[in-house]
């Protein structure tokens, strides 16, 4: 506020400035007040372009840090009044001399008010360990700095990836998620209500990692209403990658050039990996489409078919991986029981086995996208 008060009243001056000085310099003598009325335009003129000169330098920072707007209005008020002494300009009139004292002073009260905000949060932000790249011109070196969205605070999954050591760095939380996030967290439906805590308890528990320092940026773009439209925006604003579990953001973050991290991705690569004629144990869930066929999951929600295994609904079974089958929603994975194998085959015939039922997988899962595209 008081910033908008400071460009106001550079303004005013400098049109009052204009003024006195259209009124002394009296370039229409046969119309007194015209003189006076362009200097009062060309004054304000050149106050907004004084304003808009130093916020454009400026645009780009968080001027958040009072202690270094303080500093910084302080040093430009003491540079001012040694401007003005070695600077001899009077005016006829008291009031014009006044008011160019001011109008100086005030100009550079701003200029130092926004650049000292700047160094105060360059400086502090430098001591953290850990400090980003952001960007490289400004001479930071590290690991990029990393920008999280609202679906992977309430995902969760991110803190445990942080916790085992995988991340490090700074984590910039934007302003305008934390108020997406507090907005889930007070809507009136209990599952959207408890998705929002849960976020909130996300972020106080990424604060108290020793992994990664969570940075709160105010930066905003008034002028964009959606939040993912300001993610990208803000991470190409400062170089940095976007964590998200959201598929159609990362897809529009990279065809902007954003380097993303999709915690799903990660998911998928870490799932283990079984080779047809290995063995694992799954829980029969229930029948699947086949009326023979059982159906269970792993813990990262594979889905595990197992023929001739609607026997065992409701049981841990041992079975024997017959094929492996990645759609687009996931991978499929097929297999038998040991109790339906053939204890006499041999090699070549259980080589011979695996590659039938491979193919014969593959034909129940094209069989079965037909019956649901017909169904």
């Amino acid at each position: 506020m008081w910033m908008l008060l400071l460009r106001i009243s550079i303004v005013v001056l400098g049109g009052l400035l204009g003024f006195f000085t259209g009124q002394q310099i009296a370039l229409f003598p046969n119309q007194p007040m015209l003189g006076p009325a362009l200097g009062t335009g060309a004054g304000c003129l050149v106050g907004l372009l004084v304003v808009h000169g130093i916020t454009k330098v400026v645009r780009d920072f968080n001027l958040k840090m009072i202690t270094g707007a303080l500093l910084g209005v302080l040093l430009g008020l003491i540079l001012s009044n040694q401007v003005i002494g070695i600077v001899h300009i009077s005016f006829k009139s008291n009031s014009a001399n006044v008011l160019f004292n001011v109008f100086v002073g005030l100009c550079f009260a701003y200029l130092g008010g926004a650049l000292g905000l700047r160094l105060f949060q360059v400086t502090e932000f430098s001591k953290q360990p850990g400090v980003a790249k952001l960007p490289a011109k400004m001479g930071f070196k590290g690991p990029a700095p990393k920008v999280i969205d609202t679906s992977a605070l309430i995902d969760g999954r991110i803190a445990d990836v942080i916790d085992a050591g995988f991340l490090e760095g700074v984590l910039i939380i934007p302003q305008f998620v934390l108020k997406e996030l507090q907005h889930i967290a007070d809507s009136h439906d209990p599952l959207r209500r408890n998705r929002g805590r849960r976020g909130m308890e996300i972020l106080k528990r990424l604060q108290e990692s020793r992994f990664v320092k969570v940075r709160v940026d105010s930066t905003d773009f008034p002028e964009v209403k959606e939040v993912d439209e300001k993610l990208v925006m803000l991470c190409a604003k400062l170089k940095a990658q976007l964590i998200t579990t959201d598929f159609n953001l990362a897809q529009v973050a990279n065809v902007q050039g954003i380097d993303v991290l999709n915690v799903n991705e990660l998911a998928n690569a870490l799932r283990p990996v079984y080779l047809p004629g290995e063995e694992m144990e799954v829980f029969v869930l229930r029948q699947g489409k086949d009326p023979r066929q059982g159906v269970g999951y792993l813990e990262d929600g594979t889905m595990i078919v197992v023929e001739d295994g609607s026997q065992y609904i409701g049981k841990q079974v041992r079975m024997v991986v017959t094929s492996l089958l990645q759609t687009a929603s996931g991978r499929m994975i097929f297999g038998r029981t040991k109790e339906n194998l053939d204890p006499t085959m041999d090699r070549d015939g259980y080589q011979r086995y695996l590659k039938r039922h491979h193919r014969h997988g593959e034909g129940q899962v094209v069989q079965q996208k037909r019956n649901s595209r017909n169904g």
